[in-house]
């Protein structure tokens, strides 16, 4: 899936994402020609309920310069089907589209979604270092 990669950020179809995870006005208009212009974006929107030295923070965190890959969008244990230890499906692919690299891994990696065993099998996807800088972007560990 991420072999498939596109100089713009949106949908599957070249035009704006299918946002599921923000309602209207904030659902963006347009693809993004670049990586800058996404984070810019979703910066707006966070300026708008968080204090500017947060946001600064957060968003300084994610690279500008990686490749945009074709990505679920959602890819969390609701949307893979299993039977035993193989994956027969996987599911929900409405939020599909040309994301930044780190995307499908901050998402998956939400601690806020995490599910039992989730963290065991991010593990072995994703086996050496976690990239904590990707997934603790704005908080504060002190």
């Amino acid at each position: 899936m991420r072999s498939y990669t596109s100089t713009k950020l949106g949908s599957v179809t070249g035009g704006p994402y299918d946002n599921r995870f923000m309602d209207y006005p904030w659902q963006p208009e347009h693809a993004f020609p670049s990586i800058s212009e996404y984070l810019e974006y979703y910066r707006g929107i966070f300026l708008e309920f968080c204090g500017a030295e947060y946001v600064d923070k957060l968003f300084s965190c994610f690279p500008t310069e990686e490749l945009v890959h074709f990505t679920h969008g959602d890819l969390l244990p609701q949307n893979i089907l299993v039977d035993g230890s193989k994956i027969t499906a996987i599911i929900d692919w409405e939020t599909a589209g040309y994301y930044p690299a780190f995307w499908e891994y901050c998402r998956m990696h939400d601690p806020g979604l995490m599910t039992p065993g989730w963290q065991q099998v991010l593990a072995r996807l994703f086996p050496g270092p976690r990239r904590e800088k990707d997934t603790s972007c704005g908080t504060d560990h002190s």
